[in-house]
């Protein structure tokens, strides 16, 4: 609580108890009700309202304290505040409404005056329209305080809630970035190391060509990884706001029409590849592209490292309404990139196949090599209304 808020509650405390003490204070000079004589009164009205100093505090002994006022020298006025503050700090509850027979029975008895029951039921009346005004009034302010306090714990909530989405926005943007940059540059550095080998042994004139080509993977890599690079150095906000719609702008996603170009860049780079594809092309979803797309790139990936030199055999068809694809290779050389392996892009494979709602198998043949096959369901042609 503020500095500034303080001090105007206790201003106004100071206030309530001084005006209700005065009105105490007058009360018991014409009042006959009470079980001290006279003389207290005045004394004991204004203790009453003294002890309204301290009602936030302590709301259920300032209650008591001024009904026992009540009692002793019919000081009725300090009772109201009082029972306001205890409306208002319990609100709908068991001590607020076992507070309320309480002080009417207090307020309704004609203390030191004689009991007498008609006298008792027509204060009885009085005294319940009085008493009903502060309570009414102290159950609406602990009601709108209730109410506030819930409107600002939602209000919060959905900030948190806001930011724990933001913050798995962000994750995931990175995680997809990581695997981008994981299957660009494995792909581009085995190309590399590949035409590096075939380097070593060339003759007859094919080192520049061979340089040549290395040179342009490399910028390709270069390229393609600051690109990456580029969106994991933007603000978590703008992280979090990209959609599929910018990641589209920015570089096109790779589908089943690119694959050849890929086994091309491949083949260029010395590796053998024998690639089978339907024509026309089947027409697949995005995520469907894009994970058909990847696992012939890492498989291509994989054979460069650790089969160096044997052919591999890419091949994709349409078998009963399902996407069915197939990387394998023979037995080749281990690169020095076969024992630096991360594992990251069999699990990056795995998800991705996953996700694009397929399913995935990998493993070492039996007569050496390895393969990687993968199916797809294909969706089904909405039918067409005549």
């Amino acid at each position: 609580m503020s500095r500034t808020r303080r001090i105007a509650r206790l201003v106004l405390d100071v206030v309530l108890a001084a005006v209700f003490g005065l009105i105490a204070f007058d009360e018991v000079r014409t009042s006959s009700i009470g079980l001290l004589p006279a003389a207290a009164g005045p004394v004991v009205a204004i203790a009453a309202g003294v002890a309204l100093l301290v009602r936030r505090y302590r709301p259920l002994p300032v209650l008591a304290a001024t009904l026992l006022a009540m009692m002793l020298v019919g000081a009725a006025a300090p009772v109201l505040p009082a029972m306001y503050t205890v409306a208002r700090r319990y609100g709908n509850r068991r001590t607020t409404w076992l507070s309320v027979p309480a002080a009417l029975i207090v307020l309704a008895v004609p203390w030191g005056a004689g009991t007498y029951p008609a006298l008792f039921f027509s204060r009885a009346g009085l005294m319940a329209l009085v008493l009903a005004v502060p309570l009414l009034l102290g159950l609406w302010t602990a009601q709108r305080a209730e109410t506030l306090a819930a409107l600002r714990e939602r209000a919060e909530q959905a900030e948190r809630e806001r930011d724990l989405r933001a913050a798995a926005a962000v994750e995931a943007e990175r995680l997809r970035i990581a695997g981008e940059l994981h299957d660009i540059v494995a792909h581009r550095i085995s190309q590399i190391t590949v035409l590096a080998g075939a380097l070593e042994v060339s003759a007859d004139g094919k080192p520049a060509e061979i340089a040549g080509t290395i040179r342009t993977t490399g910028a390709r890599a270069l390229a393609e990884m600051r690109e990456l690079l580029g969106i994991l150095r933007e603000p978590a906000d703008a992280l979090a706001q990209r959609n599929s719609t910018d990641r589209e702008l920015l570089r096109p996603a790779p589908d089943l029409g690119a694959i050849p170009e890929l086994v091309s860049d491949a083949v260029e780079a010395g590796q053998q590849v024998d690639l089978t594809m339907p024509d026309p092309l089947p027409e697949v979803s995005g995520p469907v592209g894009r994970a058909a797309y990847r696992i012939v790139q890492e498989a291509l990936t994989n054979a460069a490292k650790h089969a160096a030199g044997a052919e591999v055999r890419a091949a994709l068809a349409v078998v009963g309404g399902v996407l069915d694809i197939d990387v394998r290779n023979g037995h080749g050389d281990h690169t020095p990139l076969a024992a630096q392996g991360s594992g990251f892009g069999l699990l990056g494979m795995r998800k991705r196949v996953e996700l694009a709602g397929g399913s995935l198998h990998s493993g070492p043949l039996a007569g050496g090599g390895y393969v990687v096959h993968a199916t797809f369901p294909l969706a089904e042609p909405e039918p067409v209304d005549e």
